[in-house]
């Protein structure tokens, strides 16, 4: 019913669009990929997955003023780990959106097929105005590992093979004010007031500085933030902090704040540092609440208090890139260490290899790796 009441209300735009030129114009990109996944799980148990990874994406443009998009994105798991958990199919089928636009064909222990849209709308642009309805991402964030202005669609950075991120069923609108700056309003659709976010951003560029300001109301919290990003000598320097002063006399109120500082070097060599500070982190923190859905809000990115993050990348040829990503969570000296190595073999086809390394002592005792993955992944674009 949510789908077609989504078609219902963007048909109007489209026939709109459509009396303005008659010869639309259409676009078609994507890619397919297949990663095997090698889960080490213990000294004598290996498991091995697989996973088909196709996404299509569509572009209309009926006129001048007038944007369509369709991005659907289709999965296809098997492997130990579907045969070992009867509800993986409904472990995978998580999202943030308002409308059920999912579905799975296939869902048993040997095969899971997953298929969804995660990008649906129309956009309207017309001097500085520009509208949009539909499922779309607003990511008002800036930095890379964690974004406490991220209000609408938060993710976890685990989640490395989606590299659109998710999206919300929303409208949008913006207003540019002049260079760099901008009135940006956005409202999420909800059920009820308890799971409605809806705020507006101002920016401006100030002293050679992106800022903005952020105020509104995420999932009955009172929300107001601000952002920055800009260059410290010749390193760029970005930060973000939130307050949330919730409307539930249950729940008390919080803060984020992220800071972060790269640099390129002349070489190519890239590095990147930064710390985020959650007030919602546990006070007895445990590695293993981590979460990796896309179904998780700016509280969610992190269980720990204080955070920190390194990363290294260099082109050690010009058609090898190798990089290292470090997550230290200083409370419990639990470590996330992700290197990743991708070879382009040619301008449409790529090959990595990652690994996602755990490292604590959550089940007490001894200190080691409490998971260790390896990812080889073919990707084709088109």
């Amino acid at each position: 019913m949510r789908f077609w009441l989504v078609l219902w209300m963007l048909c109007p735009l489209a026939l709109l669009a459509q009396q303005e030129d008659e010869e639309p114009k259409f676009t078609v990109g994507g890619y397919v990929k297949d990663m095997a996944t090698f889960n080490f799980a213990g000294k004598d148990s290996t498991l091995i997955d697989n996973l088909i990874h196709n996404r299509i994406n569509l572009a209309w443009y009926p006129s001048q003023n007038f944007t369509g998009k369709l991005e659907v994105r289709n999965r296809i798991f098997f492997g130990d780990l579907v045969s070992l958990f009867p509800f993986y199919g409904e472990l995978i089928d998580v999202n943030n959106d308002y409308f059920d636009l999912s579905s799975m064909p296939v869902n048993n222990n040997d095969l899971v097929i997953h298929t969804m849209i995660d990008r649906l709308y129309f956009e309207w642009n017309k001097n500085d105005w520009e509208v949009s309805l539909g499922r779309q991402r607003i990511n008002w964030g800036m930095n890379l590992a964690w974004n406490p202005n991220d209000l609408f669609n938060a993710y976890s950075f685990f989640d490395f093979d989606y590299e659109e991120r998710p999206g919300s069923d929303a409208l949008r609108i913006r207003k540019y004010t002049g260079y760099a700056s901008e009135v940006d309003f956005a409202i999420k659709a909800a059920e009820n007031l308890e799971d409605l976010t809806t705020a507006f951003k101002y920016q401006i560029n100030k002293w050679n500085y992106d800022i903005q300001f952020i105020g509104g109301l995420m999932k009955y919290n009172l929300t107001l933030g601000t952002g920055w990003a800009g260059n410290l000598w010749n390193a760029g320097f970005k930060g973000e902090m939130t307050y949330l002063n919730s409307l539930d006399e249950n729940e008390g109120n919080g803060f984020l704040a992220s800071v972060s500082i790269d640099y390129l070097f002349s070489n190519s060599l890239y590095l990147n540092g930064s710390a985020l500070y959650n007030s919602y982190g546990a006070e007895e923190p445990n590695f293993f609440l981590i979460n990796t859905s896309s179904n998780l809000d700016i509280r969610s990115v992190s269980p720990y208090r204080w955070s920190t993050f390194v990363q290294g990348s260099y082109p050690v040829h010009p058609l090898i890139n190798t990089g290292l990503s470090t997550i230290i969570f200083p409370s419990d000296g639990s470590v996330f260490i992700n290197p990743f190595v991708t070879y382009s073999i040619t301008s449409n086809l790529d090959l990595d290899l990652i690994s996602q390394l755990f490292f604590s002592d959550s089940f007490g005792g001894e200190y080691k790796a409490q998971s260790k993955l390896f990812y080889l992944r073919l990707k084709f674009s088109y």
